[in-house]
């Protein structure tokens, strides 16, 4: 600030305080319309006062940031007008270019099992030291840090490897880069990343999934860019949960590719599935299904209705069985889990449509034709018959028809043969009793074939848990 310039401000704020006596002397002299024109005058002159102040104190700072301004660009010219952005900076030819990487995933959008795809968003970080843009901060105005764009500077072109889509490069052209006066350069890019992830289904719906995000410097090899990981390497600060899958875990590894001329950085998600929209349904569908199968064996063979009721739910189970492999991946190794459950339910329906259909072949067998020894033999095993055997006397006719006393008393002292008669209803089964049977021993069998199954299923995908 010159010397006529401070004068200008010392002149404003006598020229104010003269106006604020003046109108304090006259405040006595005039008449109370005047008094209160003068406090008007002299209210506006404290106002000047007020602005004469700012007009002080703003002028330093306006000067400041001009200076700083000037400063900026003399800064930029020094730094750019010699600078080759397509060269690596690599300290005198020597050692690679370290470039630092850490990631900061806000949310997944999409997890798409049968294409092996996950979608989210992330901003990447990384960092590495360019010595050709590095400055001495008080030789400009104390600056220490600008910002450029991103395509003024020397980039490590990174893209990533694992990309489902077309879109590869991270940094774009509209970004900017932050550098500090020790030549370091930071760069935030966020990106919706959409990566191919090999998914492993076995124990679905218990399963843990591990998708690997590669990135890797397109153009230099590994004595030009050293790719690594910054800190942890993932930072989940910013992560937004999702509702059907949980990060468990995050692992950051860099290697060489396996031509062993450029380096790669993975990011490994280890995501686990929430089960308990998965269990309700689909599992217990398939629970229900399976049970509802059994119920046909208590359905009365007059009613005519066995072999649609089983019919309809085997188709029930194929249709099924077809919805939960559309939302799978198609692949043999390893075959999920609940694919070999659907199967066994299939085959379970189909053994107990044979069963009906036996079972009323034997309910239609015409009485005159005998039911076979060892047939009759495990149908009183079963039924305990044996055990349950009843005499039945049979006394002479004679006796009950006599009305003479004496007579009667004659009849009764002579003792006449009495003959055991066997209960017929129980020694001898009819098919239909052998058709009842049958439908008892396979309600049992395969309802407790159906819960076997079910908690034997759930226990062992449990095991990927």
């Amino acid at each position: 600030m010159d010397t006529d310039e401070i004068h200008l401000i010392w002149d404003l704020i006598i020229m104010a305080d003269f106006y604020s006596n003046r109108s304090q002397k006259c405040d006595t002299q005039f008449s109370s319309k005047r008094h209160r024109a003068y406090r008007q005058i002299k209210m506006s002159t404290s106002v000047i006062q007020v602005i004469c102040a700012l007009v002080v104190v703003s002028i330093p700072a306006h000067f400041n940031c001009q200076v700083i301004v000037a400063q900026t660009e003399q800064l930029l010219t020094d730094l750019f007008t010699s600078y080759n952005k397509i060269i690596p900076p690599r300290v005198d030819g020597g050692g690679a270019v370290e470039v630092q990487m850490e990631m900061f995933p806000t949310s997944i959008k999409e997890f798409d099992e049968v294409s092996e795809t996950i979608v989210y968003m992330a901003g990447i970080l990384m960092t590495w030291n360019d010595y050709r843009l590095a400055w001495n901060s008080a030789s400009y105005a104390g600056i220490e840090e600008i910002t450029v764009p991103v395509t003024q500077v020397w980039t490590p072109a990174i893209i990533v490897a694992s990309s489902a889509t077309k879109e590869i490069y991270v940094l774009q052209s509209w970004n900017q880069v932050r550098i500090n006066k020790n030549g370091e350069v930071i760069v935030i890019q966020a990106v919706l990343v959409e990566s191919s992830c090999s998914m492993n289904v076995k124990h679905y719906p218990f399963d843990t999934q591990a998708c690997d995000t590669l990135l890797m410097s397109l153009v230099y090899m590994f004595y030009e860019v050293n790719v690594t990981k910054r800190n942890h390497g993932v930072n989940l600060g910013l992560y937004t949960e999702n509702s059907l899958w949980d990060i468990v875990s995050t692992t950051v590894d860099s290697e060489l590719i396996p031509t062993g001329v450029q380096m790669q950085i993975h990011f490994i998600f280890n995501l686990k599935r929430k089960a308990q929209y998965v269990t309700v349904n689909v599992l217990l569908p398939i629970m229900c299904l399976s049970l509802l199968n059994t119920l046909v064996f208590l359905l009365v063979p007059e009613s005519g209705e066995r072999v649609g009721y089983c019919i309809t739910t085997l188709l029930a189970i194929a249709v099924y069985m077809t919805i939960i492999m559309e939302t799978l991946p198609q692949s043999s190794t390893p075959v999920p889990l609940i694919s070999y459950k659907l199967v066994g339910d299939l085959v379970s329906s189909a053994l107990i449509i044979l069963f009906v259909i036996l079972n009323l072949r034997i309910h239609g067998q015409s009485d005159d034709k005998p039911v076979p020894a060892c047939i009759q033999a495990f149908y009183r095993c079963l039924t305990c018959t044996v055990c349950k055997r009843s005499a039945v006397t049979d006394f002479p006719n004679t006796a009950s028809n006599m009305k003479d006393t004496k007579v009667f008393k004659v009849q009764i002292n002579v003792k006449a043969p009495v003959n055991v008669i066997p209960n017929k209803e129980h020694d001898s089964p009819t098919w239909q009793d052998i058709s009842f049977m049958v439908d008892v021993i396979c309600f049992l069998v395969f309802v407790l074939v159906s819960i076997l199954s079910f908690a034997v299923f759930v226990a062992v995908a449990k095991q990927g848990d």
